[in-house]
């Protein structure tokens, strides 16, 4: 009997402690359960965002791979899948060691022009080299920067960065470059550095006068104090214009110095010499011819 009331008691306590494990062992943590619901919704998002092609083996399917990949590279992968779709994963895939630049890119400027960024070895480079604002001009000018950069490095960067047309960006790329007129002055990074805190009015005053700016005289006033030309104010051709007189009054005085330095240098000066020994020669015996015709008429 007293058997029977013992274990009678314990069956209470056993029940209570089966069904516990049961529900600990049906419910999953929180934590992987968020990271679960992330992934699903990504995978519902890019399936109605991408098209159902996106998905083709199904929500869980690729909900489990995003989930996935998540876990391998961080939980930036979900927004950037979510920005450029499946092409994501490969991206990551190929970014290999810079996966974590690949996704920053990606989750950051997504399809517009990041995917180009991101596939791209050399311009990866310049991101890796100058940061950020080099992902961003890159994405932002779908590569029309990259030569500009390869070559200026983060004086172009900036440059670029302060530019808000597309116009100026492709005017300041054919400049920048190799064979450019920006490059050609030899200060292209005092020029880059004015176009960086100017903006489009500078670069819209450099295509404009970009064959004035080859003079150094212009060139070296107008990044001494570039706002007065910029706004208007004052006309880089009257500095030109100003040089140019300058020189042209000083041309009589240094045509003549010119002139008596070029005679002193072709004279042949034994000549001269001898010339002059005879004249003083012959007018000593000239005048000595004539006294003694004197002295014989007295």
């Amino acid at each position: 009997m007293r058997n029977y009331i013992d274990d009678a008691t314990q069956w209470p306590i056993t029940i209570v402690f089966a069904v516990t494990l049961l529900m600990a062992a049906g419910t999953p943590p929180v934590h992987a359960d968020g990271k679960s619901k992330l992934a699903q919704e990504a995978a519902e998002y890019i399936a109605q965002k991408f098209g159902r092609q996106a998905a083709k083996e199904g929500i869980e399917t690729l909900a489990a791979k995003i989930e996935s990949y998540a876990a391998r590279h961080g939980d930036g992968f979900y927004a950037a899948v979510r920005k450029v779709g499946p092409s994501a994963f490969r991206l990551v895939e190929e970014g290999g060691e810079h996966a974590p630049q690949v996704i920053g890119i990606l989750s950051r400027f997504g399809e517009d022009g990041a995917v180009w960024v991101a596939s791209r070895p050399r311009a990866m480079k310049l991101v890796l080299k100058h940061g950020e604002e080099a992902a961003a001009v890159l994405a932002k000018t779908h590569g029309v920067a990259e030569p500009a950069v390869a070559a200026l490095g983060k004086p172009a960067v900036n440059a670029f960065e302060s530019l808000a047309t597309g116009q100026s960006a492709r005017r300041l790329a054919m400049m920048a470059t190799e064979g450019g007129e920006l490059a050609a002055t030899g200060r292209a990074p005092e020029l880059l550095g004015v176009i960086a805190k100017y903006g489009d009015p500078a670069m819209e005053f450099l295509w404009k006068h970009k064959g004035v700016l080859g003079s150094g005289v212009a060139l070296t006033a107008f990044i001494a104090n570039p706002e007065p030309f910029i706004s208007g104010a004052k006309d880089i051709t009257e500095v030109l214009a100003e040089n140019a007189v300058k020189p042209l009054a000083e041309v009589p005085a240094t045509m003549a110095r010119e002139a008596a330095g070029e005679a002193a240098r072709n004279t042949n000066w034994t000549i001269v010499i001898s010339v002059v020994v005879l004249v003083f020669g012959g007018l000593a015996a000239l005048r000595s011819w004539r006294k003694s015709r004197t002295c014989h008429r007295w």
